[in-house]
């Protein structure tokens, strides 16, 4: 955007970001609005607004308030007239809002720092109040910045988490599991948990939910993905979980491609704040990719040399053998069942050695607490203590933030 002279110049209207060409899954608006009567008026009038939508008296704080409750549309229209820090009252909005929501505010400030702080935010386009109808139509029409591509702003994704063990039996499945749980019931995230072990997996036994089918052959025609269908194979836990998995026959020889893998997970981030992935130990490009394009990896080892031995070579995999500061270190390291091999295993300070780095998480051997656990198919994360401690510890280091104690908390990286 260029300069603009406050004097000579009204700000008014910047170009709008369209949003993803996407199904609206069910219960998800195409729009909605928190306005005043007057704009209320306006909207109900603009040639823009179409299909289903919901328009609700109010401004941003009514917005928050609403949406960390329901589920967010695909285009938000809020008012944030009167507000005194309406950057802070965005942020804190970014948080309750799903990704995939592209936000439209209005206001009563003509203040061309202020459209510029809301564009680095997030937000799509800034309309300084009053509206008319010819604006509002204008706004809900997708634009370009002109130059054939999209403006700065860009629709909010969410963070693909992906869990793999140094070796077989290191608790990987459990400790994904229990992440998020935790991320939707502790920080009330929006989660989906998807395990990629169509045959073996086990994340549907910790939760005692049969899996719903369709994930293999989603996998197998990548081009009928969309949220939509994702909808439909899902299983859904509580009010903010969500499971995707499958129990294909064991001999089947599966094969599915890495850019389906792609395809899944752009859709998938595309719903939820974050898409936790339980990935197999299993030579293919295709679970090779889901833990590439992840925004963090996860992998989990105990203090044993077998799992010091093949957590150096995963690293090592990814480009980040070294402290050099050249690569992009997006693998983080959890040691589970601390104590469990008693003085035979390595120490935590030869673990830290050994991976050049410090564990994010320490997990403690908790037999009494894990095993019956395992067998009731409970989530040992609901009971307080030196586990849900440590899953609490690695939320953190991927959300930036405490145990979400009221909807107004701080914003979700």
């Amino acid at each position: 955007m260029h300069t603009m002279s406050m004097e000579t110049e009204e700000l008014r209207l910047v170009p709008a970001i369209e949003p993803p060409k996407l199904l609206a899954p069910a219960g998800r608006l195409p729009m909605m609005a928190f306005v005043d009567a007057e704009t209320e008026r306006a909207l109900q009038e603009s040639s823009g607004l179409l299909g289903r939508n919901e328009i609700i008296r109010g401004g941003i704080a009514q917005a928050i308030k609403y949406l960390n409750e329901q589920r967010s549309p695909h285009l938000l229209i809020v008012d944030i007239s009167g507000v005194d820090l309406p950057l802070s009252q965005i942020h804190i909005l970014a948080d309750v809002c799903e990704p995939g929501t592209n936000v439209i505010a209005l206001g009563d400030r003509n203040d061309v720092g202020l459209y510029r702080d809301l564009q680095e935010a997030g937000v799509s386009n800034y309309i300084v109040k009053p509206v008319t109808r010819e604006l509002l139509t204008k706004a809900l029409s997708p634009k370009t910045n002109g130059s054939g591509e999209m403006g700065r702003a860009s629709v909010k994704l969410g963070k693909m988490v992906s869990f793999i063990g140094a070796r077989g039996g290191v608790g990987t499945t459990t400790l994904s599991a229990n992440l998020a749980w935790y991320l939707a019931n502790r920080q009330s995230r929006r989660v989906a948990l998807v395990d990629l072990d169509l045959q073996h997996g086990d994340c549907a036994l910790l939760f005692n939910v049969a899996t719903t089918p369709g994930l293999r052959d989603a996998l197998a025609n990548p081009l009928r993905l969309d949220p939509l269908l994702l909808e439909r194979i899902m299983t859904k836990h509580g009010e903010r979980l969500f499971l995707l998995g499958g129990e294909e026959p064991i001999h089947d020889n599966l094969q599915f491609a890495a850019t389906a893998i792609d395809t899944l997970f752009s859709v998938l981030r595309s719903q939820f704040h974050y898409v936790v992935v339980d990935v197999p130990r299993i030579a293919s490009p295709a679970y090779r990719r889901a833990l590439e394009i992840a925004d963090r990896r996860v992998i989990v080892v105990d203090q044993t040399m077998r799992s010091m031995r093949d957590a150096v070579r995963l690293k090592k995999m990814f480009g980040e053998a070294g402290d050099d500061g050249q690569s992009e270190h997006r693998s983080i390291f959890i040691v589970n069942r601390v104590g469990e091999t008693g003085h035979h295993g390595l120490t935590l300070k030869e673990v830290n050695k050994v991976l050049q780095v410090q564990p994010t998480s320490t997990v403690p051997f908790l037999p009494s607490l894990m095993t019956p656990a395992a067998h009731h198919a409970t989530i040992a994360t609901r009971k307080r203590g030196k586990f849900a401690d440590a899953v609490a510890a690695v939320a953190l280091e991927l959300s930036g933030r405490k145990q979400r104690r009221s909807w107004f908390s701080w914003r979700a990286k």
